[in-house]
Formats: structure tokens, C-alpha cells, sequence
């Protein structure tokens, strides 16, 4: 998902379309039916360097292909836009079984070099028998790519993490979604409504018929899964073996986004564990309950006296939170978590000195800890070190197209103070405003929900304690998607499983090499 991701940013909004056209059927699958086109495989776009400098190393090995692709599968008239395809071909053919997509979280992020990424942590078997496929969805990267035009403050993740303010109001936050709403508007016009999840769904299974494949295997994480239940449902008879690593629930993003404080209180006592072992140097509580308090203490100090930082920055409790936030991802990312909040207790009247700004996994800038390359999900995405705009203007389209969000402002007022009162340690946050409800371009089909009507070939990985993609949420996709899928949950804290773990990798490994699915 995103969190902003993904962790995740701020979601946009603007006007909804009426209720006839919400109530209209979704486009019939044999719209996206391919010509005969085909892939001329060849060098790839320059990647492209993180704030430090830095280029991104890639698979020397992948190749990289454009297709042509309907803006609007509803109205051919408007034109078509370009998709930028990548793959990596199995060095052993003669065992080749089938095609693999590999689609990371977001929305909003570059799955332009995912292949040569998974290739890093899929077993070799897996590896022997599918080519990787990769690419970046419409409005991302180098496919025909939307724009906000934001600035740097705009971008700001304790912005788009909607935290109220420190009393519980959400004046700023609906300022903020008004302004990122009409930037959006104002930069990428209509064609923000042509990018969606549906549409994203359509695009792969043109990659699919120009790849000349009667099916395609599926493995998306996060947001991906997302992308990969709306492909199972459109397409379900051209998909071969579908692998949804940390689901989103059934309703999409706009769902999702409400679970996020559950996800949180889910996954905070891990880190509330990893600071207790270390009270006698971080003095923030020996016991997670003490940790626990400490952290609603210190968030709530920072509210009211914003800490200063090296820079001129400051830290308020949103940005606390949002850190906090980022560092349950994944327990290498606990000692971020860790160091914000000593920040906080050891305040002093010197700028304190604050860690590297960098994107959580599905994309909500914070301070950060390690980068690189994780184990999986989309915590497997290598960090860049900014988000440029194209990112949030991508996840805002795609969340914003995707559902019709609550246009009336008391809702959010009313359910963020129930979630402030339910959940203490987001203050609120998932039942705040995002940019959705001002967005300028309503959704132009109903959300495709799972469905259960097609063959049963979909493994679902997920962790029981998931900041991002609650085990709640994956238990509601499971039960939408009926006899199709079966689900293998891990007794683990992390967003995005490891696929490292031999627990995993049997699982998976069995799935996609023989097709058996757990019972």
C-alpha cells in the first residue's frame, strides 16, 4: 500500500460522480483484449540517482520494452499513453515453466527494476522456472508519468500522514488536502481519472497477450496485492499462479487506510519490546508498558513544544508519530524508532541532531534508519532518498480513481475523534482527511472487489502483526476470494514476508513450481 506503502502519504480528493455512474457495471475484461502486439526488447531507461547522488545499481541482465496502451479503456478516442515494461529471463530455459509479474507497493512506485530486486531474495528453483516481468503502471516513472507540481513542504510526510493537530483538529489537514487536490488538478488534468487500479489491471494483461502468453503468474506485495486481486477478477482465466504478499483488504486502499491505526497498535508492541531491553541507555521504560506510556507521553510534549532540530526543522508530535510509524516496518528499522524518541526525551536547548530523511516502505518520507534493499514486500524496494512528486501524484490518482471518498468534512472530524479516543498511539491519523475529498476527477467505475468465482490458484503470504496491511484486513480478501485461495499466516511483526525464511519458501516454493496450495 503504501504506506505512504505503503507507509503512506496523504490521499487526495476532489469531486465524486454521481450515483448512477458509481452503480454502473465495471468494464467488461474483454476490453483490455490485446491486439497483436509485440515487445521489442532492448536496453532500459537511465535509473535514476537518490538525493546523495548515488545511482541505483541494476541487474545488468534486464532488458526493458515500451507498449502502446488505451488511456481510457472506455473511450478508445482518447488516445493511447506509453507503458515501460522490464524482464528478466531465466538463465536455464530449458526448465522454463511460465512468466512471473512482479509488482512491489505503492501506489505510486517504480516497479521498472522489481525483477532484478526479487532475483536477490527468490530461490533458485523459482528462479530456473519463470522469466521476470516488471513495470512501471500508468502514471509512474517512465509509463506516461502524472505530476502535482508540490513543493518540498507539500511533500512533507507530517502532512501527508493526516495527524490532526494536537487537539484532536483537522482544520490543517483539510487545508492541506484542498491545496494538494487542485495542484494535482492544475498539472495533470483528466488523465489523473485514466489512473487506476483497474486500468493498471488491463495495462498488465496487454503485457500479457504482447508477451504472447495464454496466462501469467502473478507475485505483488502491499498495494500489489491489490493490483493482483483486481487482475484474479477481471482476468481470472489468464492468470496461472497469483502470490499476494501482505493484502490489502478486498475494499482497496480507502479500506486499508481506515486499518492503519490497528495495524500500528498491532505492531507497536514489538518495538515497545526491542526499547525495554535497552532502558539502561535509552531510559524510556524497562517494561513495553512503560515504553508504551513514554511514547503517548512524549508525543503529546512535542505537540504542544515542537522540538528543534539541526537544519531549522522541527519535530512535532505528527512527525514523532510518522517516524515511529516507519520504524515498524520491519525490526532492522526499530532502532530509527528507538532513536526518535530518545531525541525526544533527552531534549535539550541545542538543535538535536535528527537521522537522514527517507521514504518508509510504500513511501511516507521520515527520519530513517538503514536503506537498501529489504526482505521482502514492499520493505524490498530499494529507498531512495526523497519522494519526488511523481510518486504522491500517482498514489493520490490511483487512491483518489479508485473509490469515491466522503466529500463532507464533518465526517472526518467525527471519525477521527472516534479513532483518536480507540486508538491513542496514531491520535486519530486513520480517520483523517486525505487529498480524496476534494480530488477534481471521480472514480469512473465502481472498486473491483475479489471475487470468488475462478480457479483456485491464489497463495496469500501474510504476517499476523503488519503495520500497513493488517492480518484483518488479509483475512477479509481471503474470505471474499472464497474457495480460490488459501492463506499461510507467520507469527511475526513486519510488513512484508521473508522471503528468506524457510517457513515462507516452502509454501511459496511448492505453490509456484508444482501448484499445491495448503489446505
Amino acid at each position: 500500500m503504501t504506506r505512504p506503502t505503503g507507509r503512506t502519504t496523504a490521499r487526495a480528493g476532489g469531486a465524486l460522480l454521481t450515483a448512477a455512474l458509481l452503480l454502473a457495471a465495471p468494464l467488461a475484461p474483454t476490453a483490455a483484449a490485446a491486439p497483436a502486439a509485440q515487445l521489442a526488447w532492448g536496453s532500459c531507461p537511465a535509473p535514476t540517482p537518490n538525493a546523495n547522488g548515488v545511482p541505483f545499481t541494476r541487474d545488468p541482465r534486464q532488458q526493458c520494452a515500451t507498449l502502446r496502451v488505451p488511456r481510457d479503456y472506455h473511450d478508445p478516442a482518447e488516445g493511447t499513453i506509453t507503458l515501460t515494461v522490464s524482464r528478466l529471463r531465466t538463465a536455464d530455459p530449458a526448465h522454463r515453466r511460465g512468466t512471473l509479474a512482479v509488482v512491489p507497493g505503492g501506489p505510486g512506485g517504480s516497479g521498472l527494476d522489481y525483477p532484478g530486486e526479487m532475483a536477490k531474495l527468490l530461490p533458485p528453483d523459482v528462479l530456473r522456472s519463470y522469466d521476470l516481468i516488471g513495470f512501471d503502471e500508468r502514471g509512474v516513472g517512465n509509463s506516461t508519468p502524472v505530476h502535482c507540481d508540490l513543493s518540498a513542504a507539500e511533500r512533507d510526510a507530517q502532512l501527508n500522514y493526516p495527524f490532526p493537530g494536537p487537539d484532536g483538529s483537522i482544520t490543517a489537514n483539510l487545508d492541506q488536502a484542498r491545496r494538494v487536490a487542485d495542484g494535482c488538478a492544475a498539472a495533470s488534468g483528466g488523465y489523473l481519472a485514466d489512473v487506476t487500479t483497474a486500468n493498471s489491471a488491463r495495462d498488465l494483461d496487454r503485457i500479457r497477450a504482447a508477451l504472447g502468453l495464454p496466462r501469467i503468474s502473478y507475485l505483488g506485495s502491499s498495494y500489489g496485492t491489490y493490483l493482483g486481486q483486481v487482475y484474479a477478477t477481471l482476468f481470472p482465466s489468464h492468470t496461472d499462479r497469483v502470490v499476494l504478499d501482505s493484502t490489502v483488504p478486498p475494499g482497496g486502499l480507502e479500506q486499508g487506510f481506515r486499518l492503519f491505526s490497528e495495524g500500528f497498535a498491532d505492531s507497536f508492541p514489538a518495538l515497545a519490546r526491542f526499547v525495554a531491553a535497552q532502558d539502561a541507555t535509552l531510559h524510556l521504560g524497562a517494561t513495553p508498558e512503560a515504553v508504551r506510556a513514554s511514547y503517548l507521553r512524549l508525543a503529546g510534549e512535542v505537540d504542544r513544544d515542537p522540538l528543534p532540530l539541526s537544519g531549522g526543522r522541527l519535530l512535532t508530535g505528527g512527525g514523532l508519530r510518522s517516524v515511529v510509524y516507519a520504524s515498524l516496518v520491519k525490526p532492522s528499522y526499530y532502532p530509527l524508532g528507538a532513536r526518535v524518541l530518545q531525541l525526544a526525551e533527552e531534549r535539550d536547548t541545542t538543535p538535536a541532531q535528527a537521522p537522514a530523511t527517507a521514504p518508509t516502505s510504500e513511501g511516507a518520507t521520515a527520519a530513517a534508519g538503514p536503506t537498501g534493499a529489504g526482505t521482502g514486500g514492499s520493505g524490498g524496494n530499494p529507498l531512495p532518498q526523497v519522494i519526488p512528486d511523481n510518486f504522491l501524484a500517482a498514489q493520490f490518482a490511483v487512491i483518489c480513481g479508485d473509490s469515491a471518498w466522503p466529500r463532507d468534512p464533518a465526517v472526518y472530524a467525527a471519525r477521527t475523534a472516534a479513532d483518536r479516543a480507540r486508538y491513542p498511539l496514531t491520535n486519530g491519523m486513520s480517520g483523517n482527511v486525505w487529498p480524496c475529498a476534494f480530488w477534481h476527477y471521480g472514480p469512473k467505475e465502481p472498486p473491483v472487489r475479489a471475487d470468488p468465482d475462478g480457479p483456485r490458484n491464489i497463495l496469500m503470504l501474510q504476517n499476523r502483526y503488519d503495520p500497513d496491511t493488517t492480518y484483518n484486513g488479509a483475512r477479509q480478501t481471503q474470505r471474499a476470494f472464497g474457495h480460490r485461495a488459501a492463506m499461510v499466516t507467520f507469527d511475526t511483526t513486519a510488513h512484508g514476508v521473508d522471503f528468506t525464511d524457510p517457513r515462507v519458501l516452502a509454501p511459496f516454493t511448492a505453490f509456484l513450481l508444482g501448484g499445491r496450495l495448503p489446505s
